[in-house]
């Protein structure tokens, strides 16, 4: 269900560099201070035991959603579901009032498309950032389909936390975690843009939470992981939209 809301809340407002820093801190903490090779090894093995909690297998989550636009100064209250093909593709489906859909991306590690049927918008594209300005397809690709892909270029430690910076393709991201909380800014080319999401692990589980921010326009959704389903989703479900019998 899509509908309008209040106002944003103060909370929601803060920006992608904001989300990277530590609670109580003023300002993020460098991760380009010296770092030793016993601080680099933990580090690194903190980063390969999280990848390998990756999910290996197809999910499909109901979330809820709490979108803030600043450009009209509304939030909008949406239900959905996420459909996840670690490594290959996803498919979110948000339906809005009398079981209209309101939203349907599709996004695989080529090709994407990012349909809004209300207001007959419908954006195709591939890899080039230039085809997705203003969407979030370069940081679906990167939590959905391989979170914490990436070359390891830096790396800090300490007893509560890890951070890393990342080389995905054309992007950079730095990644903070304590194992509890993972808090990413992804950039690439004149795309910014964050996450925060608050899970053990990667695995998905029910009541996990978070929020994007977007750094261009200053887009920010909230969300929440209502139930993950014990059965996967139908391999249909990951073909393009547009081809026959790709239903949800």
């Amino acid at each position: 269900m899509l509908g309008c809301g209040g106002k944003p809340t103060a909370a929601s407002l803060r920006t992608p560099y904001e989300i990277l820093t530590p609670e109580g801190a003023s300002e993020a903490t460098p991760i380009l201070a010296d770092v030793t090779q016993y601080e680099w090894s933990i580090a690194r093995d903190r980063l390969e035991r999280l990848r390998r909690g990756r999910p290996d297998k197809p999910f499909v989550e109901r979330v809820r959603l709490a979108i803030d636009d600043p450009r009209t100064g509304r939030r909008y209250q949406a239900r959905g579901a996420v459909a996840v093909s670690p490594g290959r593709a996803a498919r979110m489906i948000l339906v809005g009032p009398g079981g209209t859909t309101a939203l349907d991306v599709w996004v695989t590690k080529e090709r994407f498309r990012f349909a809004v049927p209300a207001i007959k918008l419908e954006k195709r594209g591939g890899t080039d950032p230039a085809d997705a300005k203003g969407l979030p397809i370069g940081m679906l690709r990167w939590w959905f389909l391989s979170p914490l892909a990436g070359r390891l270029l830096l790396a800090r430690s300490s007893q509560a936390e890890s951070a890393w910076v990342l080389r995905d393709g054309a992007a950079t991201v730095t990644v903070r975690s304590d194992g509890r909380r993972f808090v990413a800014l992804r950039r690439e080319g004149e795309t910014l843009e964050g996450i925060e999401w608050l899970s053990r692990g990667l695995v998905p589980q029910s009541g996990e939470r978070g929020r994007y921010i977007e750094g261009r326009f200053g887009l920010r959704v909230e969300v929440v992981v209502e139930e993950v389903l014990p059965t996967e989703p139908d391999p249909d479900a990951f073909a393009d939209p547009d081809e026959p019998g790709t239903a949800l």
